[in-house]
């Protein structure tokens, strides 16, 4: 049940830190490179599809969390990878799209 609690915890950490990025514009949570790019009209934008992404890897590290508690099986890696590749997906997007 740790890792259950562990996971459940990072989770969190993932949506705030995407809720901070993307509703309070927080661009400077990342490291200058992944934004020095991106120019001031395009800050809205790239902030609202980057936290977007952290917070669906967030969620899919709670809805792992969930599963692991609930049946304790291998199975919960399938919340975790989909919300994984959805989010880091929307990352890559934004930093090919903006940070040009």
């Amino acid at each position: 049940m740790m890792e259950a609690a562990i996971v459940g915890f990072i989770g969190i950490v993932f949506i705030i830190f995407g809720y901070l990025l993307w509703k309070k514009e927080r661009i400077s949570l990342l490291h200058d490179y992944h934004y020095d790019k991106v120019s001031k009209e395009d800050k809205k934008a790239f902030c609202t599809i980057s936290g977007a992404g952290i917070i669906l890897i967030g969620i899919g590290l709670l809805i792992t969390r969930v599963i692991i508690g609930l049946t304790n099986s291998a199975w919960s890696f399938i919340a975790f990878a989909i919300g994984f590749f959805v989010g880091l997906t929307m990352l890559i997007y934004a930093g090919v799209r903006y940070n040009h």
